[in-house]
């Protein structure tokens, strides 16, 4: 007798095929395209507000230290740590002169200045060792010596997925891309030019780029990559610090 329903070969019920069909299959393809799109839109626009935030707060820094060196009557520098992505201001009370022809890079990484007087002392001690007096050479110029500022205004900074890309000086043919670069800051109220990149990484376009002005201080602060103002160097490798 029929039952009325639908039945298989082997006498049970039929039952619809499991699976999706391809209509389906595209449809959740391009909901989930539309999430992953957002998301990365969201990450983005995330980026680009910290960016802007970081680059803020390095020319507030910059602006800072020109300003303490300006009032207290000392030298002060920006040491950057490319390597580490930190930047921390350091007070010398010692006069500061700036050798425009001893480079401070090699192939694009800042070599670390303390330690290279350090050295520099530690070789002169023992070429002097063991001299009598009269037969000594006249003293050399003291050496500066930079100690942390501990400020609560300016503590030391860390950076973590915005970084310094590089810093381009005046007295430099190229930028400086890793190791340490430092940026000085004198009494009678001028500092050093420099052109300082900020980004996630180098080969990603967005980026932010500081201009600092030398007789003044003032920071400027522009999105993209820029290169140097047309007078960035303009007499400046032919003169020596101050």
């Amino acid at each position: 007798m029929w039952s009325g329903g639908l039945h298989s070969a082997q006498g049970g019920p039929k039952r619809p095929e499991a699976g999706y069909s391809i209509i389906e299959l595209m449809v959740v393809l391009a909901i989930f395209g539309i999430v992953m799109g957002g998301a990365i839109l969201g990450f983005r626009s995330l980026l680009r507000s910290e960016l802007r935030s970081q680059s803020s707060k390095l020319a507030a820094a910059i602006r800072y230290s020109y300003d303490r060196a300006l009032t207290t009557g000392s030298f002060y520098r920006l040491h950057f740590d490319l390597d580490a992505q930190t930047y921390r201001l350091e007070r010398s009370e010692t006069r500061v002169l700036i050798d425009t022809k001893d480079s401070g890079l090699s192939r694009g990484r800042g070599k670390d200045r303390d330690q290279l007087d350090k050295e520099a002392a530690d070789e002169e001690k023992r070429a002097l060792a063991g001299l009598p007096e009269e037969l000594l050479p006249p003293q050399s110029p003291r050496r500066p010596r930079f100690a942390e500022y501990k400020d609560s205004t300016l503590p030391k900074v860390k950076l973590s997925r915005i970084k310094v890309l590089d810093i381009l000086l005046p007295r430099e043919k190229e930028p400086y891309l890793s190791g340490h670069a430092y940026l000085h800051f004198f009494p009678d109220g001028h500092t050093e030019r420099a052109v300082i990149h900020l980004g996630t990484d180098a080969s990603d376009d967005v980026q932010y780029t500081l201009w600092v002005h030398g007789l003044t201080g003032r920071v400027e602060i522009f999105p993209g990559r820029l290169p140097p103002p047309a007078d960035f160097d303009a007499g400046e490798r032919e003169k020596g610090g101050t």
